[in-house]
């Protein structure tokens, strides 16, 4: 981040800055995480994506995390929970038999 910003050498101002905007950023994708994942699932996979590919596009804020997620629409439309990305269609069924005797 600071050497994007040409800064080599650092001032205890500049360092407190910098370690901000680092926590505010980590707070929102700690954010993002803690969300639920049969409803935001997707975009999460989505931004996980984008970093590989070298592109961050997670939020920087917690507010604009919110504000992400409050316009995010999946696939399914929110509508319907049983069709989610959480819920796959797999199904296990376990039956037992007891014996008498």
């Amino acid at each position: 981040m600071l050497v994007k910003e040409g800064i080599t050498e650092l001032t205890t101002a500049q360092l407190k800055s910098a370690m901000d905007k680092v926590e505010e950023e980590l707070h929102a994708i700690i954010f993002m995480y803690k969300m639920d994942k049969s409803r935001y699932g997707r975009i999460i996979e989505e931004k996980e994506n984008d970093v590989l590919e070298g592109q961050d596009t997670f939020p920087k804020t917690v507010a604009d995390a919110c504000w992400v997620l409050s316009r995010w629409k999946n696939k399914y439309g929110n509508k319907d929970t049983r069709l989610t990305e959480a819920n796959n269609g797999m199904a296990f069924v376990t039956t037992c038999s007891a014996k008498k005797g």
